[in-house]
């Protein structure tokens, strides 16, 4: 831990002091969590629809913390140079600036060796990020000279933090020093990214922006640490989970030389979004491998070829569905509007038996993932 002075906010504390009770446990799981998704074979056109998604419902989920209302589907349509008049100007200027902060991140490899975090790239990320957002004191890569309160009742209570510029400098310059010392180098990947973006905020140097950069310094120092698709995913938990992660913040705030709870509700973040992560590679893998099962056993005619066009057709759109639905509704009905019940039925029937479709307690049908084991 490292205590700092400042002229007019008191003592500072750059705090690394947890609960090891509480967090080894957390960290442990998110290290094989992480492992385990880096070792999962994933195809090029699996990565190019997991990533883009992942990505703009971030962006929605980091902006929707600050109060933008803009879901993941519009963010795609804006990045796709749509102009949605339904938003504000603010709100979508929001997210074309998360847009290109997004889209800087990508392009930030890892080296093998720690990444290290300098002024000069928190500012620019801030350029980018409150470019062209109209703001009563805010200027795009400058430090704020003035009081701000952070947080509120609900949440833990308000915090004031430091407000005149030659503290926030002397901060700044401290944090840097810090997140980039021998001992912060040393620790979990994991630790240091919740470091970095609790103290950031701690420090609150921007008049506007602090949580949006934060959010995307955590995803830098984790992204740069080989830890795939989870540094974009985060913003996502945090929006789930808004008002835990406001209060992480605020009772960390008042221990001062303790930052468990936030650590705690960073990695229980990162536990639970790698698991879900670690899920959809999954799935993906399971819609290939099935794919290529239907495949086969058509050229072996194993099944027909209707049976085959239906359990494609689930793969793509997996629902639950009746004898009924198969005959009277789409997209079922393209397949069997020329078919008799008795058809269908035996249909039916004969993929139940093979395991390809399963039966629910309300009697209806639904593909079987799961049919390879």
């Amino acid at each position: 831990m490292k205590e700092f002075m400042t002229f007019k906010s008191g003592k500072f504390y750059f705090c690394d002091i947890y609960d090891e009770a509480k967090i080894n446990n957390l960290l442990v799981r998110a290290i094989v969590l992480n492992e385990t998704v880096v070792d999962l074979p994933i195809l090029p056109e699996m990565s190019s629809h997991l990533e883009p998604n992942i990505m703009y419902s971030s962006i929605s989920g980091t902006a929707m913390i600050e109060g933008n209302p803009i879901i993941g589907d519009d963010v795609k349509r804006i990045a796709e140079g749509e102009d949605i008049e339904s938003y504000t100007q603010k709100d979508k200027q929001e997210i074309k600036n998360l847009i290109k902060a997004y889209n800087w991140l990508s392009g930030v490899e890892s080296s093998g060796t720690p990444f290290v975090l300098t002024e000069k790239i928190i500012k620019e990320l801030h350029k980018i990020i409150t470019h062209d957002i109209p703001h009563e004191n805010n200027v795009p890569g400058q430090y704020r000279n003035g009081l701000v309160y952070v947080g509120d009742k609900a949440h833990g209570g308000k915090y004031t933090p430091p407000k005149i510029l030659d503290d926030i400098k002397n901060l700044m310059n401290q944090f840097i020093a810090w997140i980039n010392s021998k001992e912060i180098i040393a620790i979990d990947p994991f630790l240091r990214a919740a470091l970095a973006h609790y103290h950031f905020c701690l420090i609150h140097p921007f008049w506007d922006g602090n949580g949006r950069t934060a959010r995307i310094l955590e995803a830098l120092l984790l992204q740069t640490s080989n830890i795939k698709y989870l540094p974009k995913e985060l913003s996502n938990y945090y929006y789930r989970n808004v008002d835990d992660y406001y209060i992480a913040f605020s009772k960390s705030i008042k221990l001062k030389k303790d930052v468990t709870p936030f650590i705690e509700f960073m990695l229980t973040a990162s536990v639970e979004s790698l698991k879900g992560i670690k899920n959809s590679i999954i799935y993906f893998i399971r819609k290939f491998t099935l794919r290529d099962l239907y495949t086969f056993q058509r050229q072996q005619k194993a099944i027909t070829k209707r049976q085959f066009d239906l359990l494609s057709l689930l793969l793509d759109n997996p629902v639950n569905f009746t004898l009924k639905d198969l005959l009277e509704k789409n997209p079922f009905a393209i397949l069997y509007t020329k078919v008799t019940t008795q058809t269908a039925r035996r249909d039916l029937k004969r993929l139940t038996e093979m395991g390809h479709l399963t039966i629910s307690e309300d009697k209806k049908y639904y593909l079987n993932l799961h049919v390879l084991g």
